[in-house]
């Protein structure tokens, strides 16, 4: 009894350290407002720092329901895996994936590698992390514009024009007709494309599914004019001067290997989604799939004439009860730029809702959160879930960086067209300036 009662306080006082109260039966139905005036309401239902944001009146959360069923937002071989995968592949001494029967790398896997995770299995976190990252394979090759907006106390100041491609060697059915003798994971480049003074600056990875094999980083900076390899700790460095960094995408998009995770525990939540209904994605010439413009936009505080809470809050989210888990992750490389990180992951859509930063000191630093939107197709045939909106607050410098994803301007081009070719150094030199 004694032990039991000390690994209780134990886990109490991990979570006030990461910002996260102990999880509260959920007092909260669709059509509440939690605002400053009512604060206590979202009280262990989301991370500190985001509590203390509505505490202040920096943002309000207006709670509504999804018009929509998650379980059904995967593709046909998706949710087929979710019965095949089930005890094929298990988590090896190094966190990497293997296959369950021989304990080598598999060959190729398609749809999530483990359709189901058990809290009290010693490994829950990393299978939930390689969830995360098999879930942006299954909508295989990725073209993506997206745009980089800084936000501080006075307003808007500045934004950057950018695109993502991924070459998915996993996850998908395409993948497996691609020649790859090197066990690549995936592929991606990103690239900035304006404003003129940082055009041309861009970054490529090669991730490999060996779990100690370190990711090849590759980056390009229009002064030096000249490709350099970059050690795996420079991806947490805050990108082209924002409030972001390379990994902080989708919530991590690192090596999962790269870090030590460790399982908290699971509760329900309130999460941010883009929006309460799907939006359309069509088929384009080229047999792609694309996200439709016509989409209602985000607004900001700083668009809205009299808004009184934080210039960067998005106003008009549509903020809905989830169940989480909690996950803790500590960087393996002590050259990295961030400590301890608190993820809070969407526990059937292995999505990250919420990433809690701390420094090396163990400090708190800066909070990420983002908002998913599912697609479908006209016929409904198709349907796949993605991310809408991302942001980090980083509330030492009392500033924002949103990152402006699925948009009125921009798209994102799911089981794209992707030349591979555009992966190796040669590739990748086309787009350097």
């Amino acid at each position: 009894m004694k032990t039991r009662k000390n690994l209780t306080v134990f886990l109490l006082t991990v979570l006030l350290i990461a910002g996260i109260a102990p999880a509260a039966l959920a007092d909260v139905s669709s059509g509440d407002v939690i605002d400053g005036t009512n604060w206590e309401k979202a009280a262990g239902l989301v991370p500190g720092p985001v509590l203390n944001w509505v505490k202040k009146g920096d943002w309000v959360i207006e709670v509504s329901d999804l018009n929509f069923d998650i379980g059904e937002y995967y593709t046909d071989f998706a949710m087929e895996a979710l019965r095949t995968n089930k005890g094929r592949y298990e988590v090896g001494p190094d966190n990497g994936i293997v296959h369950a029967g021989t304990g080598g790398l598999p060959e190729s896997i398609i749809g999530l590698p483990f359709p189901e995770v058990d809290p009290n299995d010693p490994k829950a976190a990393v299978k939930i992390m390689h969830n995360n990252h098999y879930m942006q394979y299954i909508v295989g090759d990725v073209r993506a514009n997206y745009h980089l907006v800084w936000i501080g106390r006075s307003g808007f100041e500045r934004e950057v024009a950018c695109l993502w491609n991924q070459a998915a060697m996993e996850g998908w059915p395409g993948a497996r007709a691609r020649h790859n003798p090197h066990q690549v994971e995936k592929f991606a480049t990103l690239l900035v494309l304006k404003p003129f003074d940082i055009a041309g600056t861009a970054v490529m990875l090669w991730r490999y599914q060996e779990a100690e094999k370190l990711d090849n980083t590759f980056g390009y900076i229009p002064a030096v004019r000249r490709v350099r390899r970059m050690s795996p700790a420079s991806r947490s460095d805050a990108y082209v001067g924002s409030d972001v960094c390379v990994d902080d995408a989708n919530g991590y998009d690192g090596k999962v290997p790269a870090f030590e995770w460790r399982f908290l525990g699971k509760q329900e939540a309130i999460v941010p989604w883009y929006d309460a209904d799907p939006i359309r994605i069509t088929r384009t010439e080229q047999d792609e799939w694309a996200t439709s413009k016509n989409i209602k936009k985000i607004r900001h505080g700083y668009e809205i004439e009299g808004w009184q809470g934080a210039p960067w809050a998005a106003t008009n989210l549509t903020w809905v009860e989830r169940p989480v888990y909690i996950l803790e992750m500590t960087p393996r490389d002590r050259y990295y730029n961030y400590g301890t990180h608190y993820m809070w992951i969407d526990a059937e859509t292995y999505s990250c809702n919420y990433k809690v930063i701390h420094d090396r000191s163990g400090q708190y630093w800066k909070t990420y959160l983002k908002g998913d939107i599912p697609c479908e197709s006209a016929d409904g045939r198709i349907k796949i879930l993605t991310l809408g909106t991302q942001q980090v607050v980083d509330d030492r410098t009392d500033h924002c960086t949103v990152i402006e994803g699925i948009s009125q301007r921009n798209s994102y081009v799911y089981f794209a067209n992707v030349d591979l070719n555009d992966f190796t150094l040669g590739g990748f030199q086309k787009y350097c300036k």
